[in-house]
């Protein structure tokens, strides 16, 4: 099966369950910038009733659309990831006829919809500003993190230092995507074009993950150097008091223990 094939299955099943009101392809999809690594993600919609039910029927549903290797449902909603034995991705999620007009035609392509729903999709929707209590989370977790290099330094956990590293490198492009105003960020796979070319720089001109002293230091300090400012920065656009307390301790505390400056 392909993708296509996959697509045509998922729909069939869908179509066939009267409960399922319309369904959508979405991601990448919906939104026309699909390429070959690309999975396969689709929205449907059921009444508010019926909700409970579809989800706890969705094994059954999702077995008549292919055999996987996975299935699992994600934590905090109606949402089932699932794999197919040939490593075809499909995301499901479920919404109800009220989530409608908070979507957009130009994130969604049609299955089918028996119930006339896409009419109250919004024709584009709002790019997206950052969301304060993410950036103050990530910004938080960051210094956390950040605060953690004299432990592993002093202990020679180096590949402790090395994993710390990457952590802060994925809070930074965390931090990045929430920068970018676009309707629909999609995921974390597909930064090349969604990122602007100077970030992209900068994330490529990180030094190498390492499990060494040097590399730790080096990666830590990198990832701060570019994640403070715009952490200051968007915590100005979303009216975040900056943690300041937290910043300086830390400062503090890579000088004192490991002769450290931030920059």
């Amino acid at each position: 099966m392909d993708p296509d094939g996959l697509i045509s299955r998922i729909s069939q099943v869908l179509q066939d369950e009267q409960r399922v009101l319309a369904a959508w392809l979405s991601g990448s999809r919906g939104r026309g910038t699909a390429d070959a690594y690309s999975d396969v993600d689709v929205w449907l919609v059921v009444a508010a009733d019926d909700v409970r039910d579809f989800t706890e029927d969705w094994p059954k549903l999702c077995d008549r659309i292919t055999p996987t290797v996975l299935r699992q449902q994600v934590r905090g909603g109606p949402v089932f990831n699932a794999v197919t034995p040939e490593w075809l991705r499909f995301d499901v999620a479920i919404g109800t006829p009220e989530d409608v007009p908070s979507r957009s035609r130009s994130t969604l392509k049609p299955l089918f919809d028996r119930a006339g729903l896409t009419e109250r999709l919004k024709p584009e929707g709002e790019p997206l500003g950052p969301d304060a209590a993410k950036v103050a989370g990530l910004t938080t977790e960051f210094l956390r993190v950040l605060g953690l290099l004299p432990v592993v330094i002093g202990r020679q956990e180096y590949v402790v230092a090395a994993s710390g590293a990457g952590l802060l490198r994925q809070l930074l492009i965390q931090l990045m995507l929430e920068d970018v105003a676009v309707e629909d960020r999609g995921g974390v796979l597909h930064l090349d074009g969604l990122l602007p070319p100077e970030r992209m720089r900068t994330l490529s001109g990180l030094p190498p993950i390492e499990a060494t002293r040097s590399a730790a230091v080096e990666g830590h300090l990198a990832c701060a150097r570019a994640f403070l400012p715009l952490a200051r920065e968007l915590h100005g656009r979303c009216g975040l008091e900056w943690p300041r307390e937290l910043e300086e301790a830390a400062r503090r505390h890579l000088r004192t223990a490991l002769d450290l400056e931030l920059g």
